[in-house]
This record gives structure tokens, C-alpha cells and sequence, in this order.
């Protein structure tokens, strides 16, 4: 898969006269490489260290990370230029540290930085691309989400190039999947569906918000011991809320009411991709209004269940679902986006969105989340929300609990 990447990588940047890029963004490393490092990926401060450099023309490409990661990358990735940067963290082996002698390599060198050195880190990237005649290019990489401090460095060390965003070429060739990234968003689904049935059928009268998402990170986590196959998984994450609604979406502590509404925005996150599943429940019985709100939502929910196949535009679906809710009783309705592409970024949702102003076109190999959300103070949170793979002849469904607002 990797190497299919690159190569499809390579056409568009050529295509877009664009020498090479340079993977920034952890999602965009992991995808351009087949590696995620650890540190890039859990803590923000480390960004800018890890780079990966894919040139258009054919030549070798080149990954930057840090000794202390490093010597995993040759088991998941193909790339054969590795270069190393130093961290704070002391891992050389027992007969280096304590020679008596430094044999003039930072290797056999004391001194570390107390994170990393960012100037090391371009100097390296400097000379990877002085090596491939890259000094006077034009370099595409992750600019919308670079830190500053990192694009000071790129123009400075080398300022015969022309640094140019990649960003939405990256997400429109990241929209469609391969079949291993498939696998993974399938069984994240997978993942969620299991936290939200343990979370049902623990439930407790004195259960909160909190409590209920703790069971449905618990279901989770249940899921994965049971069944080792599924690969690395990484976290999970959720909006739980019981009660009124838009201001309890992380897990309040209040203990759950008559007609409280129940509602999961959640994930997973499998061999770096992620699942983002909503359901709806009612503590007891529903109000009218709540059964009202909800039967609209689910019936467009539907609705743009139906529309998910081949050629069809995101703003059409995406006209169509606002208008049904607004027939449907709510005049005054309006919503961003009625789902979003998924894959590899933290912040789960990743272009293109089912919205009125993205034209974009639905094609095999997607993977949308369709959602239909209300958020109320007084009426409570309801999310209905599925994974949706686009096929040549319409679509799979990668969820398979019940759209009905079930008292429990």
C-alpha cells in the first residue's frame, strides 16, 4: 500500500509542478510512510521534529525522526534513508556511555537538548534535499497546520526553494482508501458499537454521564483483549451527555432523570485510523418534543443513507437533509455539515463534508460519516451517526445498531 501512495503521490505533485513534499502532519507521515512514530503522534510538542521528505521525480524519499524512535521505523516503512535527530532521551547501549573515550560523533556525545532541537532537525532536511538537487524547488508540505517556528526554519535553511500547501491534495488522495485502511475504520465501528452496548447494558438509575462513558470506554477496551487481531489500538474518545444537552457533551457527574436523553458521539482510534458513531437513548419514557425532534432526524438520517452511492454531489445531500429536517416541523433548522470524510487525523473529522458549499463528488473507496445531530439545553443531545464505505454499486454500512430512540 505504501508504495502505491508514493507513487500516486508522485503524479499529483507532478502534475501540480511541484518538485516533492514534505509530510508534517503525523496523519500525513504516517500515510506518505507507513510509519507513525510515537512521540509525533501522542504529544503536540513534538511536531516538527519527525519529517518525511517524497520527492516527484523518482528519487529516493527520506524520513527524519528522532534516534529514540527510529530504530522501529524499518519494520513498517520502505524507506531506506533514515535519519536521525537527538531527543532528551538517553537509549544508546551500555558499551557506548560508558567508554572513556568519545570518538567525535553526537552519537558518542553526553549532551542532549531538553526536547529536541529543532535547528539539527533542518539541517538534516537541508542536507536531504541539497543530495536530490531539491535547493532550488518547489516544495509542497502541510503549511495550514505548521507551527511557525518550523516555517521560519524551512525558508531559512533553504531559501532557493518555494514552500507551497499541500493540504487539500493530500485529504482528496487520502478520501479514497485502500482496502487495509477499510479494515481498520470497519472494525473502529466495530470498536464504538461495542462501547455503546456495554455502556446500555450496565446502565444503573444512578448512573451519570460520566459513568456512562467510563462503561463505554470499558466496552471498548473489552473488545480489543477479545480479539487480538484487530491490530494496535491507541485510544477512545466521546462525547457522552445524559440530560440537557449542548453544555454536558464531555460527562457530567449529575445522576440520570426521568426522560433524560442519552446520547454517544464516539470512537476509536484502530492502526492509527478512527471511527466517529452516534446513537440516541431516552432515560425511561420520551417527551412528545423529543420524539418529534428525533423522528425527523432519524427519517433524514435515512435519507441520506439512500443518496450514499457513486456521483452524487455532498451539497446535494447536504440540501436535501436540512430541508427535510426544517419540513419536518423545523422551520429554522440549520447545520454546518451532515458528515465528513475519516481517517487518519486527531481531530477526526478531515475533508470533504457533506455540506451546501463542498461540490465534491462520492466516490468508490470513501469513507463518510453521515450524521444527523441536535444540541438543546432543554430538549437534551440527540447524534444519529454511521461510517459509510462508498462500493461501485452504492455503499456498506459499517454500523449495525437500531435508529430507534430507545427507552431504557
Amino acid at each position: 500500500m505504501i508504495e502505491s501512495i508514493q507513487a500516486k503521490l508522485g503524479e499529483e505533485l507532478q502534475r501540480n509542478s511541484i518538485d516533492a513534499y514534505i509530510a508534517y502532519t503525523p496523519g500525513n507521515i504516517f500515510y506518505t510512510t507507513g510509519f507513525a512514530s510515537p512521540l509525533k503522534s501522542i504529544f503536540w510538542r513534538m511536531w516538527g521534529g519527525d519529517l518525511a521528505v517524497i520527492p516527484a521525480n523518482g528519487l529516493s524519499p527520506a524520513l527524519i525522526l528522532s534516534d529514540f524512535v527510529a530504530p522501529a521505523a524499518p519494520s513498517t516503512t520502505n524507506i531506506a534513508d533514515i535519519r536521525t535527530y537527538r531527543t532528551w532521551v538517553e537509549n544508546r547501549e551500555l558499551d557506548i556511555i560508558s567508554a572513556t573515550q568519545a570518538h567525535g560523533s553526537w552519537l558518542e556525545s553526553p549532551t542532549r537538548p531538553a526536547q529536541f532541537d529543532l535547528t539539527e532537525v533542518h539541517r538534516i532536511l537541508q542536507s536531504i534535499l541539497i543530495e536530490r538537487d531539491l535547493q532550488k524547488s518547489v516544495i509542497g508540505t502541510d503549511l495550514r497546520y505548521m507551527h511557525k517556528e518550523t516555517y521560519d526554519q524551512l525558508v531559512e535553511k533553504n531559501p532557493g526553494c518555494t514552500f507551497v500547501d499541500c493540504t487539500d491534495l493530500l485529504y482528496t488522495l487520502r478520501a479514497v482508501k485502500y482496502p487495509e485502511e477499510i479494515t481498520s475504520l470497519r472494525n473502529a465501528a466495530l470498536l464504538f458499537e461495542s462501547g455503546v452496548n456495554r455502556s446500555i447494558k450496565n446502565l444503573k438509575p444512578d448512573h451519570s454521564a460520566q459513568v456512562i462513558k467510563h462503561e463505554y470506554l470499558a466496552g471498548v477496551i473489552s473488545h480489543v483483549l477479545a480479539d487480538r487481531s484487530l491490530g494496535e489500538y491507541r485510544s477512545s474518545f466521546g462525547f457522552v451527555s445524559a440530560g440537557n444537552g449542548s453544555q454536558m457533551a464531555f460527562g457530567t457527574q449529575n445522576q440520570l432523570q426521568s426522560t433524560d436523553l442519552i446520547k454517544f458521539d464516539c470512537g476509536a482510534i484502530l492502526n492509527g485510523y478512527a471511527s466517529d458513531c452516534g446513537r440516541t437513548f431516552v432515560c425511561g419514557k420520551a417527551t412528545g418534543p423529543q420524539k418529534q425532534m428525533y423522528e425527523a432526524l432519524a427519517s433524514t438520517h435515512e435519507t441520506i443513507r439512500s443518496m450514499m452511492k457513486p456521483g452524487i454531489k455532498l451539497s446535494e445531500i447536504a440540501i436535501t437533509a436540512e430541508q427535510q429536517v426544517r419540513d419536518s416541523g423545523f422551520p429554522n433548522y440549520t447545520r454546518g455539515h451532515f458528515g465528513h470524510s475519516i481517517g487518519l487525523d486527531d481531530f477526526v473529522e478531515e475533508p470533504p463534508f457533506i455540506a451546501t458549499n463542498d461540490h465534491s463528488v462520492l466516490v468508490p473507496g470513501m469513507v463518510m460519516c453521515i450524521e444527523t445531530p441536535y444540541y438543546s439545553k432543554q430538549l437534551g443531545s440527540i447524534q444519529i451517526e454511521d461510517m459509510i464505505l462508498i462500493t461501485e454499486s452504492g455503499h456498506e454500512n459499517f454500523n449495525s445498531l437500531t435508529y430507534d430512540l430507545v427507552e431504557v
